[in-house]
């Protein structure tokens, strides 16, 4: 729901389940390692090829990763935490005990969800019946994003991007039940059968919803999602912030966009602005499809599509016949996942989802040493001031621009481990009477707290991430980075293990959320977080020519044939991963000032350094997997998040004694030379 321009948030997210070692590693983890490689050749299978030999994926899950490593201990932690209040016969009501284990025992109820059925669906698809015109397809999207089911486009309050002290509406592309435009015109064979597959899914679900067989219900849908696709920016473009911010009052846009009534939109989710109100219109060629749309086709096929989005938004809460078919066609067709996951682990995940943040003031209790708090900050200190040196030497910036460079950098917020101050949760209601209720209560008190922000001061001591998700981002209009606590664990963090394998983790890792501030997206937002950009004409094109270098270096990673990644909507993760890296590394220098370098397992500290970073993004994904995230994700694949950066750095070449001839060499001409 929440629409926040966050950077770096360094995995995507599904990250659930897997088994972690006891085993404290006082230096690398040498059973991970394939000593038969050579690092020059290919460091990845070097630091992780026993690994990835040994941890194939498991049948639940879609990849196998060092995240998924501490999630298993996490989800193991969250469920005796769920399973502890639900065994609590006398929690107050209203407590969080209470809302907790009254949550957690209905979703566990199968029996009781597999003799509903689809009925705790029927009131929404009922009503959907008794739509009687197009004019009233809006209102009724209206009343679906407030109970959390996604519907013809998105809705959201967040900072204005301009002036983040305030926060303001945002309309953007959405509606689509593929994971993305590009999925509705592909013309190779895997994209035929994703298309007929869908297809199929949607006139099984129908049946399964109690309408009869009718494969018109599937072309109806096809249809209008294929024409909100075609209207839709592709995640390249999205990258272009200043073409998706456009400012209209209310007024404006309901003349320009005559079918789409918003000031009747806000009316039904009983928010209250007047018509001089500016919202942010993200894609406005987005929306000036959808009034196309809604003018040329009938209301009986829009009752079609919307039937469609209560059984995408609605079939994880129902029984299990219901949620196994939508399981089947987004877990397995688009991402090779062969069986789902227990049912506790997939509760667990919608616990933190639905009511995150109550179950969050009960994780922090167990699951967060102060000790590592320390440790972490005196870390980040170091890459402050490691990053504020290297900005001072770059031979590319002009002077006026560094300053202004070296102003942010010291404005930089942090938030480690979880909030000072807990949002007030007490008015949220949970029950008993079904897991799809509870679906609607939870979101529906989230969309009201979002919507009543339109009204209030921005609150930048808030958090958008969960103290327990096991990931970092970095958010530019508030310029701040946020690392949760579940991530400062071992293997990213370990009190227990030598610095250089910390710097080269968890120091790599804040690295890279550091330099989202000062990448292709983030030098677009100053010192106070507001959009607005401060590097001269010059200094921009000498850092594109620099970052296209990488653009083209990661346009030629083949993760399967005729399948590369795609180094335009990667470009800021790479920037980040590479930048992250360099800065940790003289930030492990700075903090080695004075103290006596040791061989540990036969490694140089240095060594022991690229090591600890490359085995932070061992993985396994499914064919499946992999090849959507080539078409999604901003994120590269683990195995050239290694190879990328490691192929640029000098610092490694000389750790490893890479030298001309070996596969991780690149001509020093031909390197990239950001920070």
């Amino acid at each position: 729901m929440n629409k926040k321009i966050i950077f770096a948030g360094i995995i995507v997210a599904g990250i659930t389940t897997a088994f972690i070692s006891s085993e404290i590693l006082k230096g690398v983890d040498i059973a991970s390692m394939d000593k038969t490689a050579n690092p020059r050749e290919d460091f990845y299978q070097y630091a992780n090829g026993t690994w990835c030999k040994e941890n194939k994926v498991p049948a639940s899950e879609a990849r196998w990763t060092s995240f998924n490593l501490l999630a298993e201990k996490n989800n193991s932690l969250l469920r005796k935490i769920l399973e502890t209040a639900a065994a609590d016969t006398k929690a107050q009501p209203g407590s969080n005990q209470q809302k907790i284990g009254d949550f957690y025992n209905t979703a566990m109820d199968t029996v009781k969800l597999d003799n509903q059925g689809f009925s705790p669906a029927k009131p929404i698809l009922l009503a959907i019946n008794k739509i009687n015109n197009v004019d009233e397809i809006l209102l009724f999207c209206a009343d679906l994003h407030k109970k959390g089911i996604s519907a013809l486009f998105s809705f959201d309050v967040s900072q204005d991007l301009k002036n983040s002290d305030k926060y303001i509406a945002y309309f953007s592309q959405g509606g689509l039940g593929l994971p993305d435009r590009d999925y509705y015109f592909k013309e190779d064979e895997k994209s035929h059968k994703i298309r007929e597959e869908y297809k199929r899914f949607i006139t099984k679900m129908f049946q399964e919803y109690g309408f009869p067989e009718d494969m018109r219900n599937a072309d109806v849908i096809m249809q209008i999602e294929t024409e909100l696709a075609r209207a839709s920016m592709t995640r390249v473009e999205r990258r272009n912030l200043e073409k998706t911010y456009n400012k209209n009052r209310i007024i404006d846009i309901n003349g320009q966009y005559n079918r789409i009534n918003f000031r009747r939109y806000f009316d039904q989710l009983n928010v209250h602005l007047d018509d001089m109100q500016e919202v942010i219109i993200s894609q406005p060629e987005f929306f000036k499809q959808i009034n196309q749309t809604l003018e040329i086709t009938g209301a009986e096929n829009w009752k079609i599509y919307l039937r469609w989005k209560v059984m995408c938004g609605t079939s994880k809460y129902l029984s299990s016949k219901i949620a196994k078919l939508s399981f089947d066609f987004y877990s397995t067709t688009l991402n090779g996942t062969k069986e789902q996951k227990p049912r506790w682990k997939r509760v667990v995940e919608s616990a933190n989802s639905l009511i995150g943040e109550i179950v969050a003031q009960e994780y922090v209790k167990v699951a967060f040493s102060p000790d590592s708090k320390k440790r972490v900050n005196e870390l980040v200190d170091n890459l402050r001031e490691s990053y504020k040196i290297r900005l001072n030497k770059l031979d590319w910036m002009s002077e006026p621009t560094k300053q202004k460079a070296i102003e942010k950098l010291n404005a930089f917020n942090r938030k480690l481990g979880y909030p000072d101050t807990w949002k007030d949760k007490s008015k949220l209601t949970i029950g008993t009477e079904s897991y799809l209720k509870n679906f609607y209560l939870a979101n529906e008190f989230e969309f009201n707290e979002m919507a009543e922000k339109l009204h209030k001061l921005v609150d930048k001591t808030e958090w958008d991430m969960l103290p327990q998700t096991v990931n970092a981002y970095y958010n530019p209009v508030n310029n701040e980075i946020v690392f949760p606590a579940a991530i400062m664990q071992p293997p990213f963090f370990n009190a227990e293990v030598d610095d250089a394998i910390n710097y080269g983790a968890i120091g790599a890792v804040i690295g890279h959320e550091f330099s989202h501030g000062f990448d292709d997206q983030g030098c677009k937002f100053d010192a106070s977080g507001n959009m607005n950009n401060w590097w001269n004409q010059e200094d921009k094109k000498q850092f594109e020519a620099r970052t296209k270098i990488l653009v083209d270096q990661y346009n030629k990673f083949a993760v399967e044939e005729n399948v590369f990644v795609n180094g335009e909507l990667t470009l800021g993760e790479n920037i980040a991963d590479f930048a992250g890296l360099t800065v940790a590394y003289d930030a492990y220098q700075i903090y080695m000032k004075g103290k006596n370098k040791k061989i540990i397992d036969g490694f140089t500290p240095e060594q022991r350094f690229f090591i600890g970073f490359a085995q932070v993004w061992k993985n396994n994904a499914r064919p499946e997997y992999t090849r959507q995230q080539v078409m999604t994700d901003p994120h590269s694949p683990g195995k050239f998040r290694v190879l990328g950066p490691l192929s640029n750095m000098p610092e490694f070449y000389a750790a490893f004694g890479v030298k001309k001839g070996d596969k991780m060499f690149i001509d020093e001409k031909l390197r990239a030379v950001i920070w």
